[in-house]
């Protein structure tokens, strides 16, 4: 049986759009580990399938989670690696699932849900962000009106709340900048929240909305497109999703 505050993460850095999700990840991983919970941090070359399944296997993780491109059926980590698919996602048995990764929410969670996984987060559509500048997206002026939201789940995961309060906190948090970018004279006011009303739209739940990872008392407490006349000028959109990635292989990595 799956183990209460032990996570698996893979965090894959292999192109621009998980380079910054790995980053921002990195947050999480953080804040999971300041309230007790053992967190098996499989980044970069490390988040493959072969590694989550050893991972799983090795520490019983009752949570899985992760950055990684994506379509309706397939999430995949470094360098587009598949992880997990349709119809191969037995691992995730009893287990809670947030995938940050495009269209994993339209057929894979509820296959992983069916097969027996606890509960899944995710999104039935692109995941798309703004971003000014390439640099932590927790950071950025914009993307982290893109990136609390998600932060939100695996912040009310590690203090103890269930799967059903992280979702409602992480909307509640798309409201909220909604609200403010609503607010705002910035000529790519009405672009900012059209994306963060179509992120909060596709992002779903299934399952027991009452799993958790940790108990409290347990605990110490636009398809890949990139529009940019110069990367520190313009905003750059970046969804996580399969589709473009030639492109975006033919651009110079950030540094």
């Amino acid at each position: 049986m799956p183990r209460p505050g032990y996570v698996t993460i893979t965090r894959p850095n292999s192109d621009a759009a998980t380079y910054l999700g790995s980053i921002a990840l990195g947050h999480a991983v953080s804040y999971m580990r300041s309230r007790g919970i053992y967190v098996d941090d499989l980044a970069a070359d490390r988040a493959t399938r072969d590694s989550v399944l050893r991972s799983l296997s090795t520490f019983d993780s009752i949570y899985f989670t992760g950055v990684g491109h994506g379509n309706n059926t397939t999430f995949t980590g470094q360098n587009q690696q598949p992880v997990f698919w349709k119809c191969n996602c037995d691992e995730l048995r009893g287990r809670v699932v947030f995938l940050l990764s495009c269209l994993t929410g339209a057929e894979l969670g509820p296959d992983i849900v069916s097969k027996g996984g606890l509960s899944f987060i995710g999104y039935k559509e692109e995941f798309v962000w703004v971003q000014e500048r390439v640099v932590d997206p927790l950071t950025d002026s914009i993307a982290k009106a893109f990136f609390e939201p998600v932060m939100e789940i695996h912040y009310r995961l590690a203090d103890g709340y269930t799967a059903g309060d992280a979702y409602r906190a992480s909307i509640d948090r798309w409201n909220y900048w909604i609200d403010y970018w609503s607010r705002q004279s910035d000529p790519v006011a009405s672009t900012i929240v059209m994306f963060l009303m179509h992120d909060r739209d596709a992002q779903v739940l299934y399952g027991d909305s009452s799993a958790r990872i940790a108990t409290p008392a347990a605990l110490t407490i636009v398809p890949w497109a990139i529009t940019a006349v110069t990367m520190t000028m313009m905003p750059i959109i970046i969804p996580i999703s399969v589709a473009g990635f030639e492109e975006m292989a033919k651009s110079p990595s950030p540094k």
